[in-house]
């Protein structure tokens, strides 16, 4: 019995330390019609005017691509001015390549 009371003493003398790793927030790349130009919005700031679409959407795979390369989890959505919103993250990966 003396032996089972020293177990359970040593064993509450252990401390285990977990290291709990939080995840980075994921960048959000949305391609946007503001005041009539073509922009990325992101972290609630819009860029310089693009001159069309594709521009801007080709702007904000490359500022996407350049996240994940730093470890970022990325999404780039291209939120058309008739109202659908299109996942474009795909774009990042194969711009990676």
């Amino acid at each position: 019995m003396h032996e089972l009371a020293d177990v359970a003493v040593t064993t509450m003398e252990i401390t285990v330390e977990a290291t709990v790793i939080e995840a980075l927030p994921t960048m959000t790349y949305d391609v946007v019609r503001h005041r009539g130009h073509w922009k990325v919005l992101h972290v609630g700031r819009h860029s310089a005017s693009h001159p069309n679409q594709k521009s801007a959407i080709d702007s904000a795979v490359k500022l996407a691509v350049e996240s994940r390369a730093a470890g970022r989890t990325v999404l780039v959505r291209l939120n058309r001015t008739d109202g659908p919103i299109f996942d474009l993250t795909e774009a990042v990966g194969a711009a990676a390549i």
